[in-house]
């Protein structure tokens, strides 16, 4: 003879629903952070990166003689540590009895949200404090943005990777044109092109307009749009609605995972017979090289 039901015999069963909510309300849409920061994970405390300037161009060699000596130059050190991030709901015993399960999925679903705008604001702050060498410099002691990165080489010198004025025709090539002279830190050529075209959402129909138009955006006169295919990333965490940015395919903008997001209930109820679930997360974002970007506050 079967045992009359209990309400103790589906508790995991509503719980195991909340859990599931709350990442469903996470990954509702695609996340917009990867789509300029390399995904990364780490194993430890920080992640460590050492620069150095390789080699430059081979020299002549004639007969019989002494191949030039080269030699690696040590640059600048990296070192990134993460951030924790942390958030704790609780639930009555008295409303979880009553199973109020609209209450509770909007509860988690509120949950998911913040975790996820923590997550993309966070990320969008490295493209949000790019021009800001005096408070945000990265590993050369300039902006992320800047027109005097110094070489690290034994040739000396500095480079740009910052465009001037508005998002249009006109200063876009110019911004294609000044990414493709990059060089490494000995002075070779970095033979690469950008892929995308990095906006905020503000920017989107400018950016379409300018990379789409079967004629040359901004004149009246009937010039085929020459402007390379680029994949337009429109974000709606960057703070600047003027700011534009070109990005290749290979990068170091970097976002690091330490510990992805989680959300888990605790075994047991707490003294005041309350139910607590924790949300954690541990990460970091890193420029360990600002080749491969070009910016612009569009002002």
């Amino acid at each position: 003879m079967a045992t009359p039901m209990q309400t103790t015999q589906f508790k995991d069963v509503f719980l195991k629903k909340i859990d599931r909510v709350f990442f469903e309300a996470y990954d509702e849409e695609p996340e917009q952070w990867s789509q300029y920061l390399n995904d990364k994970t780490s194993s430890q405390y920080a992640e460590t990166t050492q620069r150095y300037a390789g080699t430059s161009n081979w020299s002549k060699k004639d007969e019989l003689t002494n191949p030039e000596a080269q030699s690696f130059k040590l640059g600048d050190l990296i070192v990134t540590t993460h951030q924790p991030w942390s958030i704790k709901i609780e639930m009555s015993r008295e409303l979880y009895d009553d199973f109020k399960f609209n209450e509770v999925e909007n509860m988690t679903r509120d949950a998911g949200h913040g975790a996820r705008n923590t997550v993309e604001t966070n990320s969008a702050k490295i493209l949000d404090n790019a021009f800001d060498g005096t408070n945000y410099p990265i590993y050369d002691g300039k902006a992320l943005i800047a027109s005097d990165h110094p070489n690290r080489g034994a040739q000396g010198g500095t480079q740009s990777n910052l465009a001037t004025g508005a998002l249009n025709d006109t200063n876009l090539k110019a911004g294609i044109v000044l990414f493709r002279q990059q060089k490494d830190e000995a002075g070779k050529q970095i033979m690469q092109r950008p892929s995308k075209l990095i906006v905020n959402q503000a920017l989107q129909f400018t950016a379409a307009e300018v990379l789409q138009s079967a004629l040359k955006s901004g004149t009246a006169n009937n010039d085929t749009n020459t402007l390379p295919s680029l994949k337009i990333v429109d974000l709606l965490f960057t703070s600047s609605t003027t700011a534009w940015f070109l990005q290749a395919n290979r990068h170091q903008l970097n976002h690091y995972w330490r510990v992805p997001v989680e959300f888990r209930r605790r075994s047991n109820m707490t003294d005041n017979m309350a139910w607590v679930w924790d949300g954690y997360f541990r990460d970091s974002m890193v420029a360990e090289d600002w080749r491969g970007f070009v910016g612009s506050t569009g002002l």
